[in-house]
Order: structure tokens, then C-alpha cells, then sequence
């Protein structure tokens, strides 16, 4: 319905749950640089132990982390509605695609250093666990965060795919 109502509701919206995952994800990192600083390094120290060094099993895992980075294309779909895309599209590439990596790189090295492999496996839902780890009596802040997130991505996702039959039928 945002997208319907306003391109400039929506994109205010986009902006702003763009910034509330942002700080969810400092929050992961910081938490996790706490829990560095305190000595919990025995899971980082043995996180490659039990893993393969086949091949094929590293491109499958190098394919499904790609999910985390799929955004980017999105891009190419507002190209029309974007000020000077000659300039600011590549450099809405250059400078996201490597901070997203950053975040992510810390993200799991926070959860790495909160949660050993076998519970990061066995958790349902990988940022409430660490929550309940990390963040006490606030654990309940994850879940809100997780929301915002997903409601971010499909909010992105709806305004950039509805970009394409807009410019078509114009």
C-alpha cells in the first residue's frame, strides 16, 4: 500500500528501516567485539574444525551466501527514478556491496564468538539465540529488529520489481 500511495512515502520508509537493520547489525557487532574483549575466543580459535575442503561443498556454500548479498540487482530496476544514475548508480554499488560484506564478515564473527558451530546449527533463529546470549533481559529487541529487517527487504523488493512494468508501460 506505501508503494501504491507515495514513491516518496515509500522510499522514506525504505530509508528508514534500512537504518533500524543497520543498527541491529552494529548491535550484533558490538555486542560480539564485548563478548571478544571479555575472552570468548574458543570458538573462533576451532571455527574451521569438522570442515571440508572439497571443492564443490565451498561453491555450494559460496552460492547459498550470496542470498545475504543479493540486493545489488534491485538497482538496476530503479535506474529511471534515480538523479543522476550515470554517477550514482556505480557508486551505490561500489560503496554497498563492500560495507554489506564488512557488516555480514562481523555479524558472523559475533555470532561465532557468542555460539559454538553446532548451536549456530542447531538454532531456529540465529540472531534471537545470540540475543538471549548477549543481550539478557533485552533479548525481545531481536525479534523486533528481525521484523524491521524483513519487512525492509520486502518493501525493496516490492519497489524496485514494480519499477520494471511502470517503465514499460510508459
Amino acid at each position: 500500500l506505501i508503494n501504491c500511495f507515495s514513491v516518496r512515502l515509500s522510499t522514506w520508509v525504505q530509508m528508514i528501516f534500512t537504518a533500524v537493520k543497520i543498527l541491529s547489525l552494529a548491535i550484533i557487532i558490538i555486542g560480539g567485539f564485548v563478548k571478544l574483549g571479555q575472552g570468548f575466543t574458543d570458538n573462533l580459535s576451532n571455527g574451521f574444525s569438522g570442515t571440508s575442503n572439497n571443492v564443490g561443498k565451498i561453491a555450494i556454500g559460496i552460492y547459498n551466501g550470496m542470498w545475504a548479498y543479493d540486493g545489488w540487482n534491485n538497482l538496476n530496476y530503479v535506474t529511471e527514478e534515480i538523479k543522476n544514475p550515470n554517477r550514482n548508480l556505480p557508486l551505490a554499488i561500489m560503496i554497498g556491496i563492500p560495507l554489506v560484506t564488512v557488516l555480514y564478515v562481523l555479524v558472523n564473527i559475533s555470532y561465532f564468538t557468542v555460539m559454538s558451530a553446532s548451536e549456530l546449527l542447531a538454532s531456529p533463529a540465529v540472531a534471537i539465540t545470540w540475543g538471549n546470549k548477549v543481550l539478557g533481559v533485552m533479548w525481545w529487541i531481536m525479534p523486533v529488529f528481525v521484523a524491521c529487517s524483513t519487512f525492509s527487504a520486502a518493501n525493496g523488493m516490492l519497489f524496485s520489481s514494480g519499477r520494471l512494468p511502470y517503465a514499460a508501460s510508459r
